[in-house]
């Protein structure tokens, strides 16, 4: 399977949305959605962007957006787009720099490549299965190798509806040190770049938040799974994944059977 022609189209996808939602991030205007996360007219611009530039390289693709209704037609098509426009958009719309543009492809329910593309921060992350990782920042394009994380930083949440189970995780692993960032992206970003070891997510979280960083991270050589140390799988009818744990750590595994005895499973 060669993901090279998907990779460089998802890469330009990404990098164009983010030039464009950079332009229009301040004084964006938001609304709030029926489940009271915000929408900006910088979502809306970059999901276009997205969808459009993937249809016309791939039009038998399908694509689940997080700004599109979903149609559950999509779960009979091998080959699967997911996308969050702008994940972190409380940060978005606020000025900061913790969102990020994400895309992944699904083959068969397994994430086989994705891109992470942080344009607040001038760096993109990006890996496919078969061809590896790589990262883009001021210094150029190079290759993406993570190694495997010693300095016990957990990445963590900052939402309200998430701090009960963050705090469940912090008890659990207390040697690790919490670092807060917004976006499910940019923590992934911060392991594969060393500014962090590891992100728990203890709940569902929808597909869109976790596909692209997922890929990112498996195809670049570090970890990604579910609470118990299993594969994440996607194109589910319900469009969730049942938690992650997200490191560069060769102890992956055995931290999520701490996590297991101290009782955390996704709710």
């Amino acid at each position: 399977m060669d993901l090279t022609r998907e990779l460089t189209v998802a890469r330009i996808a990404a990098q164009t949305a983010g030039i464009e939602a950079l332009r229009l991030q301040h004084g964006v205007p938001s609304e709030t959605k029926a489940d009271g996360s915000p929408v900006s007219a910088g979502d809306l611009a970059a999901d276009r962007i997205i969808s459009d530039t993937l249809k016309a390289a791939f039009p038998a693709d399908a694509i689940f957006s997080e700004e599109v209704v979903d149609s559950p037609l999509r779960q009979d098509n091998r080959r699967l787009w997911i996308i969050d426009p702008i994940d972190g958009t409380r940060s978005y719309v606020s000025g900061g720099e913790e969102w990020c543009i994400q895309i992944a492809l699904a083959i068969d329910g397994v994430a086989v490549l994705g891109v992470l593309d942080l344009p607040s921060r001038g760096i993109s992350v990006w890996a496919a299965a078969g061809i590896g990782g790589g990262v883009a920042d001021a210094h150029g394009e190079r290759v993406l190798r993570p190694v495997d994380g010693v300095r016990d930083i957990l990445a963590g949440g900052t939402s309200e509806r998430n701090r009960a189970a963050l705090a469940r995780v912090i008890a659990a692993l207390p040697e690790f040190t919490y670092q807060p960032a917004q976006s499910v992206g940019v923590k992934a970003a911060q392991i594969l770049l060393g500014e962090a070891d590891l992100f728990v997510h203890a709940r569902s979280i929808a597909e869109w938040d976790g596909a692209a960083p997922a890929a990112v991270l498996v195809h670049a050589g570090a970890q990604a799974t579910d609470l118990t140390g299993e594969p994440l799988r996607f194109n589910s009818a319900a469009g969730r994944v049942p938690g992650l744990v997200f490191s560069r750590r060769c102890d992956h595994h055995a931290l999520c059977a701490r996590l297991a005895a101290a009782g955390i499973a996704c709710d």
